[in-house]
């Protein structure tokens, strides 16, 4: 009874140490809050990499916002009404080049007077970055990456809010990001307690199987916390890197 418990125990922290603020690929919702429809990104770019949001037909009174997320936050912003996008033909256009790593929120607020539709997209010379972070499901055009295909919307008053994670690549670990001094012993430390119990309850499990027969139901259970382990892990590794804005 006190394993069982201890492994209800463990799963339990694991399943919290899961809510961490989420690094998605590319997470969109679609929601309507009284008269505004609300489109919502989440997208990782690498510094210094433009990226590109096209709006076609061309959009109305449309105002644009970017706020770093860490003080001293760098940024490029630019906005054409009408564009003529290789991609969408004319459009109204956004380009934002953020500077420095850490987190970026970007707002467009514009009306759609018709049916429209929007890509997004980055210019960049590190294609290599984004077929590693995206997946197959991106298309590259020269120095254009597409992170989507053309999404349709309908009319009405429409805001597009962004969250930015922008990396830093160094020379040596083109992929992985270091979290600060402080972020890196908290890291250590909820990363090394969950080893603790992870090491604690297949250590139990494996020298009971020894003495006696083991349900594969309780193996299933200890398979189940090592992953939701390794989720959580990945999750808090995340969470350091990005919540003093290092990229």
């Amino acid at each position: 009874m006190l394993v069982w418990s201890s492994i209800r125990s463990c799963l339990l922290l694991a399943t919290l140490l899961m809510v961490t603020p989420q690094s998605l690929l590319i997470g969109m919702s679609l929601s309507e809050e009284g008269n505004i429809n609300v489109e919502h990104l989440e997208l990782d770019l690498v510094e210094k990499d433009i990226l590109a949001i096209y709006l076609s037909p061309g959009v109305e009174n449309i105002s644009v916002r970017c706020q770093p997320l860490r003080r001293g936050g760098s940024y490029d912003l630019s906005i054409s009404t009408r564009y003529l996008s290789p991609y969408l033909e004319e459009a109204s256009a956004v380009w934002v080049q953020p500077n420095l790593p850490g987190i970026y929120n970007l707002t467009i607020n514009f009306v759609g007077n018709g049916s429209w539709k929007y890509v997004v997209g980055v210019y960049t010379g590190k294609q290599g970055f984004y077929e590693e972070y995206y997946g197959k499901r991106i298309n590259i055009q020269g120095s254009f990456v597409e992170l989507q295909p053309a999404l349709i919307r309908h009319p009405g008053n429409w805001t597009i809010n962004a969250i930015l994670k922008i990396h830093s690549l160094s020379p040596s670990s083109p992929y992985f990001v270091l979290p600060t001094p402080v972020n890196s012993a908290m890291l250590i430390a909820v990363i090394g307690l969950i080893a603790y119990i992870d090491s604690f309850v297949l250590l139990d499990t494996y020298f009971k199987s020894k003495k006696e027969s083991i349900s594969n139901s309780r193996w299933i259970l200890v398979g189940l916390m090592l992953l939701i382990s390794a989720y959580a892990a990945y999750q808090i590794y995340d969470f350091t890197v990005f919540s003093q804005g290092g990229g």
